[in-house]
């Protein structure tokens, strides 16, 4: 490669009661008899302590209900005879009906048919009993009972009051107003615990200090005014002594003060109030006389209220009118209302549309912002109308779910396990500024795996489908997890009809209502190893490492029907061929690596597909070599052009020729789409961008391409039968490695090697034939094939490298030879005396800098495979007697060919 919608449903619709007129004709006609009717009486009958306040509803045969009170008879007449079902229902909570709540009951005609229903209350609170028990002397003018913190009554000394109504459960009591030099025995407050239905006891006992002599007494007196008084009352304080509570309207007699000024000091006031006259003041006790002071404490309004207007619907008609605002609060409105007591704020009132009898009506403003002011009523009206015929017709003009491209008819298939994007196409009719939603469900075997709603994305809805701009269409990413064998897909525009239309039954997606089957295909994840390669012609080394391994696979992952990849890093290989790569490749450098780099893929054995990574010293010229259909390719590691190199090198090895942008050779003839273009649109789900149809396909020389719906399917249609044979590869057995190419007419066979891997031999048979031979002469095995096309070769080689399965035979290969195409070429074992074998077929290898330099007599053996001794990894297919190799090991694996046999030896890397 050359650089370069559902059915909406109807509303429920009130019962209505019919007036039915009974007609007598006469002139020889047949009177029509009237119905035969009878009355229904119904009574109700509570017991218990705390019966339901609010009564009960009584429903006859469905219809709507009526109030009853809890202990009632009311009747229903014109009644038809017959069996009727009478139903009890809004019970409070702590009241049962003895029975069932619903009774069948039979009306007789022209007579009083009767049900009874009758509930049992059981008590919700209970009640306190509390004592005081005074001292001496006693306090002139009681105390305050203290419930839980909150004053809820007066008690005189030596009294005994209760408190009902008490909620079950552990309460405090405490007494405010007790008299200077008075004190609550033992704690200030005493805990009581509260059962329903019973009286819990409590005493109070009250100690008090007899007034010294040349004392008197202090009355404090507080008058509040004003609305919002506050609710907990205040304190008072004498002397700055300690603080005691007294009611927003009360007064508190201190008894045995000492005669002369003191220091009054009124506290607790809540913010909205105000104290007149001074605070503190000084008043003066004269002996044996009571000195008088009064605090008036005027308050102002801190809350308003809100006048909801709710108008245009008829008598009988509850509006839907929601009104919140401040600390949570919220009220539901049906009908006309002041809402009073409104903390000061920003209050929302929301209306939605209703529906009585078949005619629905619609609220404006749906959602209105208004403040309430302290001491001031803020007001707003709900107006309820009824809506002209809409015009309006919403519809989805189909969608496509794609994962890289798709066509408008959506016969690109999915693969399972890998992330969609979802583009749904709804139109309108006409012009709007409707924004509605489109409810996406996902079924897996007909079962509902997942519900979406996509927001509209622009404020009106197109007038036609517009596949060019992401903003036309209502977008949205399916998770990988969702797409499977089994997927369908069913689309709603507007699924909760809130949009007026006139149209309500064409907004699905297929538009029978049932979901879409999609072509869903398994896949397997793509095994790639990434070879550095280093040409030891002129020391450049092709940067690929588990570090940025990822990036050659950018595009790849993008474009391809892959659920993932799976790449891993190599250790470096290196090339001794002749000379290094050349931009036209003209001394055959470029092929020559590629074909080692396939024989390394069998030599190692795995499915993997092999990709050698390059480093050129040339601006412009070859980038990229792959074989068809055969997983091995190579291309350079230049940023940032590396990513479509992989991308398409990877094509070839998928099988697919050219697509004609940037005029490259071996066009395939049947791509459908003019200039290489990719046709159709597709979509990057990484960054969200639209791929036009004028993008050229990858499998052409031209730049930033995509990938086409031909060149897809292509590559899935392939995948899945290479699948299926890789899956019935066979065990490692001993195997001779043969290889070669026909570069230009010319046949070339490579020296062979004996190594232990898994057969890979023709798939199908093929114009050229591969013996290998005896010394014997006989003939050790056969192969017809045909030669595996290069693409993007300027010499148009075909290249062939096989694993042939030689088992235990004790005569091995003596010669080999290739017939075909382009002439013959030949190879046999080459043969050195006995002395010279034992000195001149040793390998040297001495450590360097980079790695170890290895040194061996090419005249008996041309060719050299070097491996990690512990991982078996192929570091070198090696020519000319010499190779320096990249590696940190003390020993290596060393298989020496004599062109067509080889031995094996483990060399030590010495200093």
């Amino acid at each position: 490669m050359r650089p370069g919608r559902a059915p909406r449903r109807l509303a429920s619709v009130a019962t209505a009661t019919a007036a039915i007129f009974w007609l007598g004709c006469g002139g020889g006609g047949a009177d029509i008899a009237a119905p035969e009717l009878g009355t229904l009486e119904v009574t109700t009958t509570t017991s218990g302590p705390e019966p339901d306040a609010n009564g009960y509803a009584i429903s006859i045969d469905g219809a709507p209900a009526t109030a009853v009170a809890p202990n009632a008879t009311f009747q229903e007449g014109g009644v038809a005879a017959g069996s009727h079902t009478v139903e009890l229902s809004g019970l409070a909570a702590n009241c049962t009906v003895s029975g069932a709540l619903r009774l069948d009951v039979t009306v007789t005609a022209n007579a009083v048919s009767t049900a009874a229903f009758a509930v049992a209350c059981v008590p919700t609170t209970g009640t306190i009993q509390v004592t005081t028990v005074a001292g001496t002397p006693a306090d002139p003018d009681g105390y305050a009972l203290i419930l839980d913190g909150v004053e809820v009554q007066a008690i005189a000394t030596a009294t005994t009051v209760s408190i009902t109504s008490v909620s079950p459960g552990a309460h405090t009591l405490g007494l405010g107003g007790v008299a200077e030099g008075c004190q609550v025995d033992g704690e200030d407050v005493v805990t009581v615990t509260v059962v329903a239905g019973q009286t819990a006891a409590a005493t109070i006992g009250v100690t008090c200090t007899p007034p010294p002599p040349e004392s008197g007494t202090l009355a404090i007196t507080t008058e509040t005014s004003g609305p919002e008084q506050d609710p907990d009352g205040y304190s008072y304080s004498v002397d700055a002594g300690d603080a005691h509570a007294i009611g927003e309207s009360a007064t508190a007699n201190i008894l045995g003060l000492a005669a002369g000024p003191h220091i009054i000091t009124l506290a607790g006031v809540s913010a909205n109030c105000a104290v007149g006259g001074n605070n503190p003041r000084t008043v003066t006790v004269t002996p044996g006389g009571t000195a008088r002071t009064t605090f008036g404490v005027t308050c102002a309004a801190t809350t308003g209220n809100l006048t909801v207007t709710i108008a245009g619907l008829p008598a009988g008609t509850d509006a839907a009118v929601t009104v919140t605002g401040p600390d949570g609060y919220s009220q539901q409105l049906t009908a006309t209302q002041t809402l009073s007591g409104l903390v000061r704020g920003s209050y929302t009132v929301t209306a939605v549309d209703v529906t009585s009898g078949s005619t629905k009506y619609t609220a404006s403003p749906a959602t209105r912002t208004i403040s309430v002011p302290a001491a001031g009523t803020a007001s707003v009206t709900v107006s309820y109308t009824v809506p002209a015929a809409p015009t309006l017709d919403l519809h989805i003009d189909g969608w496509e779910l794609s994962q890289s491209v798709q066509t408008p008819d959506g016969d690109v298939p999915l693969v399972a396990n890998r992330e969609g994007y979802l583009r749904i196409f709804v139109v309108s009719n006409e012009r709007n500024s409707v924004a509605p939603s489109v409810r996406v469900r996902l079924y897996s075997n007909g079962a509902l795996a997942s519900t979406l709603t996509v927001p509209a994305p622009g404020a009106s809805t197109p007038l036609r489908r517009d596949e060019g701009k992401l903003a036309s269409s209502w977008n949205v990413k399916i998770p990988r997890e969702l797409i499977g064998r089994g997927l369908a897909v069913l689309a709603d525009v507007d699924p909760d009809n809130t949009i007026a239309e006139k149209d309500e039954t064409n907004n699905s997606s297929p538009g029978s209502g049932t979901p879409r089957v999609q072509d869903v295909r398994d896949a397997s994840v793509l095994g790639i190893t990434f070879v550095p390669v280093k040409q030891q012609a002129n020391g450049l080394q092709g940067d690929v490492s588990d570090a940025n391994r990822s990036s050659f696979l950018d595009l790849v992952r993008k474009i391809y029907p892959l659920p993932g990849t799976d790449g891993d890093a190599h250790k470096v290989y290196t090339t001794t061929t002749n000379g290094a790569l050349q931009p036209d490749d003209a001394n055959g450098a470029w092929v020559t690596v590629l074909g080692e780099i396939d024989l390394l893929r069998i030599t190692e054995g795995t499915p993997r597909t092999y990709y050698g990574v390059v480093r050129i010293d040339y601006p412009s010229g070859i980038a990229g070599l792959g074989y068809l259909g055969t997983p091995t390719a190579i291309g350079y590691d230049r940023e940032p052009d590396k990513t479509r190199v992989s991308a398409h090198e990877l094509g070839h090895t998928f099988n697919r020729l050219h697509s004609p942008c940037g005029n490259p050779a071996d066009v395939d003839p049947a791509y459908p789409y003019r200039g290489g273009s990719i046709g159709v649109y597709g979509v990057d789900l990484q960054t969200g961008v639209l791929k036009n149809p004028s993008f050229p396909d990858i499998m052409g020389y031209c730049g930033d391409p995509w990938i086409s719906d031909y060149t897809y399917k292509g590559v899935q249609a392939f995948r899945a039968a290479a699948g299926s044979v890789a899956a019935a590869a066979a065990a490692a057995q001993r195997c001779l490695l043969v290889w070669g190419r026909i570069v230009d007419g010319r046949a070339v066979l490579e020296p062979a090697f004996e190594v232990v891997t898994r057969p890979s031999l023709p798939k199908q048979p093929g114009p050229y034939t591969l013996e290998g031979v005896t010394a014997g002469g006989a003939r050790l095995f056969s192969l017809s094939f045909d030669a595996t096309a290069v693409a993007d070769d300027p010499h148009r080689s075909r290249h062939f490298a096989f694993a042939v399965p030689v088992g235990n035979a004790p005569a091995g290969v003596e010669s080999l030879r290739l017939d075909g195409p382009g002439g013959a070429a030949g190879l046999s074992r080459l043969h050195v005396p006995a002395a010279a074998a034992a000195t001149q077929d040793l390998v040297q290898a001495r450590r360097t800098a980079g790695g170890a330099a290895l040194q061996w007599d090419a005249r008996a053996h041309p060719m050299i495979m070097v491996r990690d001794p512990d991982t078996g990894e192929v570091l070198s297919f090696a020519r000319g007697g010499s190779v320096d190799i990249s590696t940190d090991k003390s020993e290596l694996d060393v298989i020496l060919s004599d062109q067509v046999g080889s031995r094996q030896m483990r060399v030590a890397v010495t200093r």
